[in-house]
C-alpha cells in the first residue's frame, strides 16, 4: 500500500516543485538561445500575430457599425401582422 503523505512531505512539496520548474525553466532558456532560427521565427509570427490583431481592430473600426447593421434589423413601426393559418396561405379570414 501506498504510504500516506505526512505533514513534512507537504510542506516541502512547493520548495521541491518551484525548483524542478526552475531547472526546467533555466534548461528551456539555455537551449532557447542555442538556436538562434527559432528565436526569429519565434519574433516573425509575434510580428504576424499582433500585426494581424491590429488590422482586425483597424476594420472593426470602420466597418464595425456596417456589419453590426446587417444583423440587427428595425423593428417594423406598423401594426403586427396576423400569423393564422388563414392569411398565411393567402385566403381571408372568415368573420362571420
Amino acid at each position: 500500500m501506498a504510504e500516506p503523505w505526512s505533514g513534512q512531505s507537504l510542506q516541502a512539496l512547493p520548495t521541491t516543485v518551484l525548483g524542478a520548474l526552475g531547472t526546467l525553466g533555466s534548461e528551456f532558456l539555455r537551449e532557447w538561445e542555442a538556436q538562434d532560427m527559432r528565436v526569429t521565427l519565434f519574433k516573425l509570427l509575434l510580428l504576424w500575430l499582433v500585426l494581424s490583431l491590429l488590422g482586425i481592430q483597424l476594420a472593426w473600426g470602420f466597418y464595425g457599425s456596417t456589419v453590426t447593421g446587417l444583423y440587427h434589423r428595425p423593428v417594423p413601426l406598423g401594426p403586427p401582422r396576423d400569423s393564422s393559418p388563414n392569411t398565411a396561405t393567402g385566403l381571408k379570414p372568415d368573420l362571420g
